[in-house]
């Protein structure tokens, strides 16, 4: 039988924002790596500057990828040599040719809209664009209709769709400059976050899946050492629910142990990043459980390209991301039921 990779998670807001920067500030299909670093610090400016931007970069970049918004290079020369590597240049899909929208009357755009007027829009974008255009002017008079709602809801309001706003948000409409959530008096309601308190420490540990979570959440409020909560990530739920991290008092530390495959090193790198948006500590491995992980043997899974899997270990400590990385290249993972309850119960090297 064969093994497919399952379908990527929901665009994050990062990767959303990079995204529709990229389209507003390129028509060509070749994108150099200088418009992408043009692009990046446009639509994400503090990740730009901060001591995370080259791994920040390289993460959106492969979420871009996964989500077929763009195309990295599959030339190794295409690549830089530094950790994780950047692309030289990617290409942007080519768009389908748009059916030409002629209205029966000039449009007239409401304020938040002008610059609709002089943007280069598809029959798909313009129609998408006249329901926000109602949804202004019907509320206009209105601001109990403004009160800010969560995503999904003010999605349905507006296109009778509650994931229409989801994909918009990566699209060029929300490009700098052009629409934004505030204006559309919405944002993103991060799932909760399911946790327990273990110790008046100050680390959080967070855990891929719910068997491994019992063990630990167990072994642990046995004996704490600096853990004071232990969390349920949920899989790919806590991309969206590390923003609950911030309900979590004194924690100045955040740790993650995942399963050793492409999902399972994607997640806190994305979660990552979203972290260091919102003030939170960066999301680090758990190294002492990643360390007993990788002394087990693996099982077969999807080969990951040489590029893609070096960008995925990198978020692992060196001494660690050699041996994943070729783990993930030969096709094989490691799932952390692996280190179940009697190995860690017996083997406390996993504390440090």
């Amino acid at each position: 039988m064969s093994l497919s990779p399952p379908p990527p998670p929901p665009l994050t807001p990062a990767a959303a924002s990079l995204s529709a920067a990229l389209q507003a500030r390129t028509e060509k299909t070749t994108v150099p790596r200088s418009t992408l670093v043009e692009a990046f610090a446009t639509a994400l400016p503090g990740l730009a500057s901060s001591e995370h931007a080259r791994s920040a970069l390289a993460t959106l970049l492969q979420e871009l990828a996964d989500h077929h918004l763009l195309n990295l290079p599959t030339s190794k020369d295409r690549w830089d040599a530094g950790r994780p590597p950047l692309p030289e240049q990617v290409r942007l899909p080519t768009a389908a040719p748009a059916t030409p929208r002629v209205p029966r009357s000039p449009v007239s755009w409401r304020p938040e809209l002008d610059w609709a007027y002089t943007a280069r829009l598809t029959a798909t974008q313009t129609e998408d664009l006249l329901a926000c255009n109602r949804w202004f002017r019907d509320t206009s008079s209105h601001p109990d209709r403004r009160t800010p709602i969560p995503l999904r809801e003010r999605s349905h309001e507006i296109f009778r769709d509650e994931k229409r706003l989801d994909a918009l948000t990566s699209s060029a409409l929300f490009a700098p400059g052009r629409l934004t959530l505030d204006q559309l008096a919405t944002y993103r309601q991060p799932p909760p976050l399911a946790h327990h308190r273990v110790s008046d420490g100050d680390t959080l540990l967070v855990v891929e899946n719910s068997d491994t979570y019992a063990t630990l959440q167990d072994l642990l409020t046995k004996q704490p050492d600096r853990t004071r909560f232990v969390a349920f990530g949920a899989g790919r739920s806590f991309e969206a629910s590390v923003n609950r991290v911030r309900e979590l008092p004194n924690i100045r530390r955040i740790l993650y142990y995942g399963d050793l495959d492409a999902d399972g090193l994607a997640i806190p790198a994305r979660a990552s990043l979203t972290a260091l948006q919102h003030g939170l500590p960066p999301i680090e491995p758990a190294t002492g459980l990643y360390r007993l992980l990788l002394g087990h043997t693996p099982t077969p899974s999807v080969p990951i390209a040489d590029d893609r899997a070096q960008t995925l270990a990198a978020w692992l400590p060196t001494s660690l991301a050699a041996q994943a990385q070729r783990l993930l290249i030969a096709g094989q993972r490691l799932a952390q039921e692996a280190t179940n309850r009697n190995q860690l119960s017996s083997d406390s090297s996993w504390r440090a």
